[in-house]
């Protein structure tokens, strides 16, 4: 559908954009009630700000109306979102401590959490309840007007992973479809993730910076502990919804009719 070549399996899926990686369309996923997401108003990426003149002419033929931005202060500063003409940006934190920009600071913040593994899995718990950024997304999203959407953060992979999940729990995409496009990103993120091991070898022993970049990898485990805590506090995925986002049966209902398309 989009002719990427790097992806094949996922042409249908992952945009060819030169300066911007794992952008993708959440179009096309089959939801429990038999119909699928219609492709083309609900988009995910990584960091915007390496858009070539080329990126930003496939960016306009997508009819994108609203760019959600859920990086900190510094980080958005650092790489600033392009402005398009009719786009509206909306710019809201999703976790409260500003992500580093220098590798050197991530290692002395996230170090000993990478080393037992539960750095993600804290991260995402921490974010998914409660959160003004993804109250703000799902109201974007809801809104009659307010398809075509984009969200996006650093690498597309953790606070747009958590938002795309609660995207497609609203419009019914089983959890197992949802595990399936968070983990996507371990394929679509491997250039940075190369870029990242060059930075570290600079100031870790090998074997350290296998352990740090193995602790980044996305583990269907971490979505998984989201719902769980999603079937613990609420009961259900409808009861978390309305009382997360306000999406009762009737505006998910109108939510879905305007997102979902029969096979």
């Amino acid at each position: 559908m989009y002719a990427n070549t790097a992806f094949p399996d996922l042409a249908d899926r992952v945009l060819p954009f030169e300066g911007v990686l794992n952008f993708r369309d959440m179009g096309g996923y089959a939801t429990e009630d038999g119909r699928r997401v219609k492709y083309g108003i609900l988009f995910r990426a990584a960091e915007l700000t390496g858009m070539t003149e080329k990126d930003k002419e496939l960016f306009r033929s997508l009819g994108v109306k609203t760019i959600f931005d859920y990086r900190g202060a510094q980080e958005a500063s650092a790489k600033p979102d392009p402005v398009f003409e009719g786009v509206t940006n909306i710019h809201l934190p999703a976790i409260a401590q500003e992500v580093p920009a220098d590798v050197r600071e991530m290692i002395k913040l996230h170090m000993k959490e990478m080393a037992n593994g539960s750095f993600l899995d804290t991260m995402y718990l921490d974010m998914a309840f409660g959160n003004p950024s993804f109250k703000r997304l799902m109201e974007a999203v809801t809104d009659a007007d307010g398809l075509g959407l984009l969200h996006h953060c650093a690498g597309g992979r953790d606070r747009t992973g958590v938002g795309s999940a609660f995207i497609l729990l609203a419009l019914g995409v089983p959890r197992e479809t949802i595990i399936e496009d968070y983990l996507i990103s371990n394929r679509t993120l491997a250039p940075m993730n190369e870029s990242m091991k060059e930075q570290l070898a600079a100031h870790l022993p090998a074997e350290q910076v296998e352990q740090f970049v193995a602790g980044l990898e996305l583990r269907r485990e971490t979505m998984l502990a989201v719902f769980s805590a999603i079937d613990e506090r609420y009961g259900s995925v409808e009861a978390f919804l309305e009382q997360e986002f306000g999406l009762d049966a009737e505006k998910r209902k109108q939510f879905r009719d305007r997102c979902l398309e029969a096979v």
